[in-house]
């Protein structure tokens, strides 16, 4: 995983951003942080405007591959693109 991947759901109303947490813990691990956002305008292919973020997790660099595998298998799509704004 690159340090910032992003997925969209088919119908373009839920996204998922992954990137890597800017501070290991305290044992020295890195995570990946998940977060979960939708747009009632529909994700564009780039930018989006009216976005609201749902959920984030904080997940090992394993779960969070197996979460990307298993979402891109279903109904997800990967955007070479961010799809929001961030900080």
């Amino acid at each position: 995983m690159q340090n910032e991947s992003w997925l969209v759901k088919k119908d373009r109303v839920w996204a998922i951003r992954f990137f890597k947490d800017k501070h290991p813990d305290e044992d020295g691990t890195n995570y990946i942080r998940v977060h979960y956002a939708s747009c009632r305008h529909r994700f564009l292919h780039g930018i989006t405007p009216h976005v609201e973020l749902y959920e984030s997790k904080k997940l090992t660099y394993e779960k969070a591959r197996a979460l990307w595998m298993l979402s891109v298998e279903r109904e997800w799509e990967v955007s070479m693109k961010p799809l929001w704004e961030t900080s």
